[in-house]
């Protein structure tokens, strides 16, 4: 029988086997293997355990136990477990066969009177749903195959097999708050929900633009079993129960948005991996920072390369960024303001505003387009969103976002009159936004492939708007 458990490698889990042996000589416990202190304290730990449970420690003995493979370094929340039925079956005092498999993985901390508890991270073991896990009493809902708990080292022999429960029973969607918007508002919120679009915000200071970038959370879909995993592997102590909200000060730094250091830790658009990352006053953050967040949100993922060691983390989130367009935040493209400072002062602001970044964004709207009384509620534009989701699933078989849709996949679903009349774009990003956001149009209106009239539609938010900002020109 062999018994396998996991040590954490910096963000990863990974598979160590547990080797005992038992030769003549002081009775005390050798490790090998490259453990750390809290594993070789465990030796005391388990001695009191099956002293309690009624099990003999091998006293006359010499235990050896290798931890393999030995080269790597091992630190380990739940080797507890795996240590003492690696003992107790060299010892013949309790029998694994009846489990019917000839290697066990077992994670848990097993405390002086013999109790089993599962480790915080235990959910995000990297396990096959074939392999047969033992573990203890844990918070956390089960939903996979093959675990068995075990509440003391007593039970180890006749765990109880756990009931597969889906990861969705641990979703807990928050309240949709009770706030309306304006029609062409709105418009925007749904947009960008729908696609899950990235969104760059400009307006004048007290327009309302951070509230809408904050209540879009209310607006997504639930998350994927996929980006739900992730994030809890890298966060588990933060995981809130719904997708992920990031929202940094414009004071943090390169190394904390996309992370690094030594050793390796994921930065904050990694902890917003799955849900929304909000950017609010945008021209704010450094240019190191704008610059860092192109391949990021272009690719979905950051490798991170320090002192020759390199890790990947995700990326995939929806970025929603908000800025003033002048340092007073009283300049408004296309209308006489009393801005304080010279219209050359205003426009050199944008600056810093990098080209290549800002083409990374679907939509670009402007808060002082947003026009009539808040008649929306945001529950009514959730229903909205709800229908169109539901029209892009189910009647179009469609699982990938709009957001995340490629230019080559966005062409196949226009008709051939309509691709050859496409409007110029500047860039091969601003054809692909500009076919996002119109297919966005499209489920909305229940059409199978992007009408021309979408493309209509979605021209002002993917290229009009950016054209005009990129030349400093007062919009109409």
């Amino acid at each position: 029988m062999k018994f396998f458990s996991f040590v954490r490698d910096d963000f990863v889990l990974s598979p160590v086997e547990i080797q005992v042996n038992l030769l003549p000589g002081l009775p005390e416990v050798k490790f090998s293997g490259l453990v750390d202190l809290a594993i070789k304290e465990s030796a005391t730990r388990l001695k009191s355990a099956f002293r309690k449970s009624g099990f003999h420690w091998p006293n006359k003995q010499q235990i050896i136990i290798n931890v393999s493979p030995a080269y790597i370094k091992k630190s380990s929340l739940g080797m507890d477990l795996a240590l003492a039925s690696a003992i107790l079956w060299k010892t013949s005092q309790v029998d694994f066969s009846l489990y019917n498999t000839s290697h066990i993985y077992t994670y848990g901390e097993v405390g002086l009177d013999g109790d089993i508890v599962a480790p915080e991270d235990w959910n995000t073991l990297p396990l096959k749903e074939t392999d047969l896990l033992i573990t203890g009493l844990s918070k956390d809902e089960n939903y996979r195959k093959n675990n068995y708990l075990a509440k003391t080292l007593k039970d180890i022999d006749k765990a109880i097999s756990l009931p597969v429960k889906s990861w969705k029973t641990q979703l807990k969607k928050p309240e949709i708050p009770d706030i309306s918007f304006s029609e062409s508002a709105g418009l925007i919120l749904k947009l960008v929900a729908a696609g899950e679009h990235n969104l760059l915000l400009c307006g004048e200071a007290g327009s309302g633009k951070t509230t809408l970038t904050e209540n879009l959370y209310f607006l997504l879909d639930p998350p994927n079993k996929k980006s739900w995993e992730e994030s809890k592997s890298l966060f588990r102590k933060e995981t809130t129960g719904w997708r992920p909200y990031v929202n940094p000060h414009h004071t943090t730094t390169s190394l904390s948005m996309v992370g690094g250091g030594v050793p390796l830790f994921p930065g904050e658009i990694s902890r917003a991996h799955g849900g929304l990352l909000v950017l609010d006053e945008y021209l704010e953050f450094h240019s190191k920072v704008q610059e860092a967040l192109r391949e990021p949100v272009e690719k979905g993922q950051i490798r991170l390369v320090r002192r020759g060691k390199s890790m990947v983390f995700p990326t995939q989130f929806l970025l929603a960024a908000t800025s003033n367009l002048c340092p007073c935040g009283d300049y408004i493209p296309g209308r006489n303001s009393s801005c304080a400072y010279s219209l050359r002062r205003c426009q050199s602001y944008l600056d810093r505003l990098s080209g290549p970044m800002l083409d990374r964004f679907d939509i670009l709207a402007f808060s002082n387009q947003w026009k009539g009384e808040r008649t929306i509620s945001l529950k009514s534009l959730f229903q909205d969103l709800q229908q169109a989701s539901q029209y892009r699933r189910e009647k179009r078989k469609q699982e990938v976002l709009n957001g995340q849709l490629s230019l080559k996949d966005l062409e196949f679903m226009l008709k051939k009159q309509d691709l050859q009349h496409l409007p110029e774009t500047s860039s091969h990003r601003r054809k692909r936004a500009l076919l996002r956001v119109a297919r966005s149009f499209s489920d909305f209106q229940g059409e199978e492939n992007i009408s021309y009239k979408s493309i209509e539609q979605a021209f002002p938010f993917t290229i009009k708007n950016f054209y005009f900002l990129k030349n400093r020109m007062l919009i109409n």
